[in-house]
C-alpha cells in the first residue's frame, strides 16, 4: 500500500511539474525578468491584427517561431494583457521584418500608452 501511494505521488509530482513549465520557452512567464528585454511582432491576418511577445536573444527568430500558435495573441486586449504581465523597467523591441507588418498609427500609439503605464520601455525598430 505504501508502495503505491509513493508512486501516485510521484507521478502526481511529474505532472505538476510538467504543467508548470512554459508551453513554449521563448514566450515569457508573467511577471519574468529578461536579460536581453522582449521581442514584439506584429502581422496583420484577415482584417485582424495578431503579436507576440518572446524573450529577447542574440539570434533571428523565424517566423514559426513567431507565430506558433503557443505564442499569438489575437488583438489588442490579448496584448495589453500579455504586456501588463512583463515587469515594469523591461525594454521591448518592436520588430515587423516582411512578411510581418507595424499596425496603423492608432493603434502603435495605444502600444505605446499601454508600455508607458506599465514602465516599459518601447523600441519601434522601423526602417
Amino acid at each position: 500500500m505504501k508502495t503505491l501511494h509513493f508512486v501516485l505521488c510521484a507521478i502526481l509530482l511529474t505532472l505538476l511539474a510538467v504543467a508548470c513549465q512554459p508551453k513554449n520557452p521563448l514566450v515569457p512567464g508573467p511577471g519574468i525578468d529578461s536579460m536581453k528585454g522582449y521581442e514584439l511582432y506584429s502581422w496583420e491576418k484577415n482584417g485582424e491584427w495578431y503579436f507576440s511577445i518572446l524573450v529577447g536573444t542574440n539570434r533571428e527568430k523565424s517566423l514559426e517561431e513567431i507565430r506558433a500558435a503557443n505564442a499569438t495573441l489575437k488583438g489588442m486586449d490579448e496584448l495589453q494583457a500579455a504586456l501588463e504581465s512583463v515587469p515594469a523597467g523591461q525594454y521591448v523591441t518592436w520588430f515587423a521584418p516582411a512578411p510581418l507588418a507595424f499596425p496603423p498609427e492608432d493603434l502603435i500609439r495605444q502600444i505605446q500608452q499601454i508600455c508607458k503605464k506599465q514602465g516599459l520601455e518601447l523600441g519601434i525598430a522601423k526602417e
